[in-house]
């Protein structure tokens, strides 16, 4: 099964709802979160996706999706990717295509667990401005992206000690 993933990050400040309805999200299971958390999420495993929306107004707050799966070499993002997002992009790449972050993180270290690096765009759409964050593997490619409402983005710069 596909979803519109365009479509998704369109709708960023909707409810889940009003997403539903308009037949974006596949599933009749409805977000869920443990209790106390400030959000509620739907994971779309099988689409690649992942939805978090506000445990309050049930509003969606952001879309991640998943290019690359470390643990699974044979899985393929199955949706189509809104433009200018393609299958297998590079660091180099991206910043060719859309400049230069408003923020950006080398690859790093926490604990043993080592990160390609974050870099953070942001968009308008309408009025809206959205960041889109794209993650990185040790090798330099894109394995994930997360769109969410430039208000919910929090940067901080990260520890010397944690940059390989």
């Amino acid at each position: 099964m596909t979803v519109n993933v365009k479509a998704l990050i369109n709708s960023l400040g909707r409810t889940y709802e009003s997403i539903f309805d308009d037949g974006y999200i596949p599933y009749k299971t409805k977000p869920k979160g443990d209790s106390g958390c400030t959000e509620i999420d739907l994971d779309m495993i099988k689409e690649g996706v992942f939805l978090s929306f506000d445990r309050a107004t049930r509003k969606l707050v952001e879309v991640d999706i998943d290019l690359i799966r470390e643990d699974n070499s044979k899985y393929v993002f199955p949706n189509e990717l809104p433009v200018p997002l393609q299958q297998n992009m590079y660091r180099p790449q991206v910043r060719e295509q859309l400049g230069q972050p408003n923020n950006s993180h080398p690859p790093y270290q926490v604990v043993n667990r080592r990160f390609g690096g974050v870099d953070h765009y942001i968009m308008k759409f309408g009025e809206q401005r959205i960041s889109m964050l794209l993650y990185y593997n040790l090798a330099q490619i894109v394995t994930g992206v997360a769109f969410k409402p430039t208000a919910l983005v929090q940067w901080k710069e990260l520890d010397p000690s944690l940059l390989i």
